[in-house]
This record gives C-alpha cells, sequence and structure tokens, in this order.
C-alpha cells in the first residue's frame, strides 16, 4: 500500500461523523465545505458547540466568531493515526475540528475545516489536515444536525436520485430500505417502485448503514439506468431505474429578527407636580376625569 492510499484509508477511518465515502455529496456554489444559518454568528456559535457536547466530543475554544472541538479517537483510530503521522516516540494523536462563522447578507456562513496533531519526541508539533469527500460529507452532516442549511446554487452531481423518502429496516446482518412516499414524477416512481417496498439492493449494492446506501447511489451515477433490487410484498424483484440527479438547491433564506432589547431604567425621570397637575387639568378639560376626580387626584399630589 503506497503511502497516499494510506492516508487516504487513515483519513476515513478517523472521521466519526456520518460519511459517504466514495464521492461528495452535496457540493457548494463555492467548493468550500460550508453551511447557512439564519441566526447571529453568536447564537450559531452556541448551536455547534451544544452539538459537540452532544457527540461526547470537547469544546477546547470558543469564541463571537468560532467554535473548535476535540473528538476523542478509540484505540484502533489512534493507532491508524500514529501511524500516519508519528511513531513510538510521540505522543498520542488528537483530532480537531473548527467552526467558524462570518456574516453574508444578514446571513450566519460556517465554514469547517478539521485536523489530527501529534508532538514528536522533541516537542515538535505534526499536523496533518483533514480533507476530500470523508471529511467534507461528515462536516456538512454535522452542520445540518445543527441547523445549517445548504447555500442556494447546492449541486449533487455524484449520487443517482431516487426521489423517494424512506426508513431503515434491520434484516439480519444488512438493513433494508423501506420506500414511505414517493414524488410525483420521480425516476423510481416511473421504474415501477411503490410505497411499501423494500429496497435490498442498488447498482448490486446491499447496505449495512446509510453510508452504503449513499455509496450505492455513487455506483449508481455511474451508468445511465442502474438496477434496484426491491422485495414487492415479500417477493424480490428487479427493476431498470433512469439516472437523474437531485435538482440544485433553490430555497432562499431570511434571517431570523433579532430579538428586542428589554431596556430598564434604573431612575426612570419624576414629572413635577406642576406637571402632573397640568396633566390632570387637560384630563379634566377634555372631559376625561370629573371635577371630583380632579380634585382628588390634586388633593393626593400636593400631599406628596
Amino acid at each position: 500500500m503506497n503511502k497516499s492510499h494510506l492516508v487516504a484509508v487513515v483519513a476515513g477511518i478517523l472521521l466519526s461523523t456520518p460519511a459517504f465515502a466514495d464521492e461528495y455529496f452535496a457540493v457548494t456554489p463555492s467548493g468550500a465545505t460550508e453551511m447557512m444559518f439564519v441566526q447571529p454568528p453568536t447564537e450559531v456559535v452556541g448551536k455547534l458547540s451544544a452539538k459537540c457536547i452532544d457527540a461526547h466530543w470537547s469544546v477546547t475554544s470558543s469564541t463571537a466568531t468560532e467554535v473548535v472541538c476535540e473528538a476523542p479517537l478509540n484505540f484502533g483510530q489512534s493507532l491508524m493515526g500514529t501511524l500516519l503521522m508519528g511513531n513510538s516516540y510521540s505522543t498520542p494523536p488528537r483530532r480537531f475540528f473548527k467552526y467558524t462563522v462570518s456574516t453574508v447578507g444578514g446571513l450566519s456562513r460556517v465554514q469547517a475545516t478539521g485536523w489530527m496533531e501529534l508532538q514528536m519526541a522533541f516537542g515538535q508539533m505534526k499536523r496533518t489536515d483533514f480533507s476530500g469527500p470523508e471529511f467534507h460529507n461528515g462536516a456538512m452532516n454535522f452542520m445540518g444536525a445543527a441547523g445549517g442549511k445548504l447555500p442556494k446554487g447546492t449541486t449533487f452531481p455524484n449520487h443517482a436520485f431516487l426521489g423517494v423518502g424512506l426508513e431503515p429496516v434491520p434484516t439480519g446482518k444488512v438493513t433494508n430500505m423501506r420506500v414511505t412516499a414517493l414524488q410525483e414524477g420521480s425516476a423510481a416512481g416511473q421504474a415501477g417502485l411503490q410505497v411499501g417496498d423494500q429496497i435490498t439492493a442498488i447498482a448490486g449494492k446491499r447496505f449495512k448503514s446509510g453510508d452504503d446506501f449513499q455509496d450505492s447511489l455513487a455506483k449508481a451515477a455511474k451508468t445511465a439506468t442502474y438496477p434496484v433490487e426491491i422485495l414487492h410484498d415479500g417477493k424480490p424483484m428487479k427493476l431498470m431505474v433512469s439516472r437523474t440527479y437531485r435538482p440544485a438547491f433553490t430555497e432562499e433564506m431570511v434571517a431570523a429578527a433579532a430579538a428586542p432589547v428589554a431596556v430598564t431604567l434604573t431612575n426612570p425621570p419624576q414629572l413635577s407636580v406642576a406637571d402632573e397637575l397640568a396633566k390632570l387639568g387637560k384630563l379634566k378639560m377634555d372631559g376625561l376625569i370629573t371635577q371630583d376626580e380632579f380634585d382628588q387626584q390634586k388633593a393626593k399630589l400636593l400631599a406628596r
């Protein structure tokens, strides 16, 4: 195994978030690993920090526009990281993900980066940055789970699009995908797929996880048509589906309205007795209070 291939293998192993290993899934207009949020940056940083904690990661630093999380490595990942970067005299590798927030048109844009680092015997820090589909897809999933939305114009050029709603059905060592909904005019519907059918394989690939399912769609995108194996009323069938792609993302986003700022006057200005008497006189002249009410309020003011 050459070193470049080893780097790719290890990078995939070191990413703990769900990733579709074969191809980039959502390709943003800038090409960056980024998502948009409607909330202001400080609130977005809070959302991302909470998501790190939910994933049992550590928030190592946080500012108004940036959060860095450390994702722990299990023994196998640590061993592979040391094989890639260090030697028996280095410290165990550590894995970090950074989310940087900027403001664009009233929206918050979050860009993700990641790296692994360790310290060598004489104190030198060695760092390897994450890149490629494994990192990109995993980071996009993470930001989406924190409330992020795809940038307008994001495309999906590497995966076939079925146009179905699905839910997993564990079946022994593999997982089938039950069809729960069909989009009108979808490629799957035109091929004969129906709600309730269970997809058992796409382009010859079966599924042990959601990653395998996405990878099967990447494989399906390589040809103009591809086979989809299903269970229909419990009977195995094979359908040929024409390749189509998910439409580009066109949803417009509107920045969330800022919460009103409550203002508390610790020493509100007091009206003078003369001013308050003038206000009472105006109320009496306008017929809003009677003469008796005016006299009562006047007596209270003069008694203060």
